[in-house]
């Protein structure tokens, strides 16, 4: 007998790693979101030709997904330094939300000063 619950959490951790949601592993293996959510969930195991269909969809070892062990580096946790990338995108993202943010204001504050003037010369 399998360890469900930690069958589902492999199933899971594969899945996220893999950049699939529920929904797109249940029409890749042609089941109901639901039979995903329940393997996930460690409340059912999938069938034995699904277990091998898994593995090859998830791109991991069948012999993991079964019975545990080193989790293949795919599905490791990102490292820090990864993170630490993804977080330095974040902040200069944000630093150039706000670099335009304030470009726009200039810009309205452009467009009335000059709609201003020409409504001026219109009216002289």
């Amino acid at each position: 007998m399998l360890d469900t619950e930690m069958l589902g959490a492999r199933i899971a951790k594969a899945r996220i790693a893999k950049g699939l949601t529920e929904q797109q592993l249940a029409h890749r293996l042609g089941v109901k979101v639901a039979a995903v959510e329940k393997w996930e969930s460690g409340e059912t195991d999938p069938r034995a030709n699904r277990l091998d269909q898994l593995a090859g969809m998830l791109g991991v070892p069948l012999m993991w997904l079964i019975g545990g062990g080193d989790a293949p580096p795919d599905v490791e946790s990102p490292t820090f330094t990864e993170t630490h990338g993804v977080e330095e995108k974040l902040l200069r993202a944000e630093e150039l939300v706000k670099q335009l943010s304030m470009l726009l204001v200039d810009l309205g504050r452009d467009v009335r000063r000059l709609q201003r003037n020409i409504d001026f010369d219109k009216s002289s």
